[in-house]
């Protein structure tokens, strides 16, 4: 039986209508909520979620509204208790978070049908070289553009080159994943040393993980291959990296009334104001990616910092000066916490893949 209906946690007044109630009433008879003054743990919070999974209807259009005009009440309120009105946070930034990363695939899918309609090259033109130079390499006139375009155009990602042959020409890894890729179909037999040692390289525990890595790559187009993948995998490394994000807010606004679990739901509707606008985005940049990438910047160096700094306000009740301190001290924290938790799940999905 679910501890938070036990009779021990019943009050005398509903934490969401405030209507007087006795305490052998389960639920509320004015609002239907559930009579229960336990606080929310893990395992309560992942129990809404799946039982409330279909049952958005008013309650999701009262939660975005909320995000949109009262920032950090709603985690406030449903800490509180105040459910009732508002779709669960957990379950409104998965379904966000999967939105989000279907209008990404949409956008990169157009931005390659966009390029594919004019891939010529102007060879006189240092812009159009640059772009397709891989980025390693470090340009200083149209001159050394030509010569590095030459040798790019001489390679072909279908063939087998040596460490050698690639480090002339400054072609960045994706050749080298191609040539290992290669050289295993060419020779499916000869084992992992005996590869490196013909392709010039050392025989280190590095070189053996990106020879076994690059054989499962279904084509030669490596670059897009690992996109698709860590897109398909972002849902997931997300889902995973912000439990640890969480710990930044529960150290800064350490406060004995307010646990681990509560201040989590405080970063999944932060998340998932962020996801909503992003989404807006990537639609508005079917349209114009000048306006798209306008309102990306603009919303980057004053919105989504004045919004975070009115909700770290509004949900953690403290002083204007407290809360501008702590906002202060946030940003490097979440900058360090936010770069530790990509490495990890970047690492991740590296030994997934």
């Amino acid at each position: 039986m679910i501890q938070r209906k036990f009779k021990q946690y019943r009050g005398y007044e509903c934490l969401n209508c405030e209507t007087p109630l006795d305490s052998s009433e389960k639920y509320c008879h004015h609002c239907g909520q559930l009579n229960s003054t336990k606080r929310l743990t893990i395992s309560d919070f992942i129990e809404e979620f799946l039982s409330n999974f279909y049952a958005y209807d008013s309650r999701l259009r009262n939660s975005i509204v909320s995000m949109f005009t009262k920032p950090g009440i709603l985690a406030k309120e449903f800490n509180e208790g105040k459910r009732q009105k508002y779709a669960n946070p957990f379950r409104l930034f998965l379904s966000v978070s999967i939105l989000l990363f279907l209008t990404i695939s949409l956008a990169e899918k157009f931005s390659d049908s966009q390029s594919k309609t004019n891939n010529t090259i102007n060879i006189n033109d240092p812009k159009k070289i640059a772009d397709v130079v891989n980025d390693s390499i470090t340009v200083t006139n149209v001159s050394q553009l030509k010569n590095e375009l030459e040798k790019y155009q001489n390679l072909n990602k279908d063939s087998i080159y040596t460490k050698q042959e690639l480090d002339k020409s400054s072609v960045g890894f994706y050749y080298k994943f191609s040539s290992f890729r290669n050289f295993h179909i060419k020779y499916p037999n000869k084992t992992t040393s005996q590869a490196l040692k013909e392709l010039g390289y050392d025989d280190s525990q590095l070189n053996h993980f990106l020879y076994s890595k690059s054989i499962l790559f279904k084509t030669n187009n490596i670059k897009n291959e690992l996109a698709e993948y860590f897109y398909q995998k972002l849902p997931f490394l997300i889902f995973l990296s912000l439990p640890i994000i969480t710990i930044i807010f529960w150290m800064v606004f350490y406060s004995k009334k307010i646990n681990y679990t509560e201040h989590l739901i405080f970063s999944y509707t932060f998340f998932t104001f962020l996801f909503i606008c992003l989404i807006l985005f990537n639609f508005i940049g079917f349209f114009s990616e000048t306006i798209s990438e306008f309102l990306i910047a603009i919303s980057t160096l004053f919105i989504f910092p004045y919004y975070l700094y009115r909700s770290l306000r509004n949900f953690y009740q403290q002083n204007r000066w407290k809360t501008v301190l702590k906002f202060i001290i946030l940003n490097p924290l979440f900058g360090i916490f936010l770069l530790i938790s990509s490495l990890i799940m970047i690492f991740l999905g590296i030994l997934l893949f």
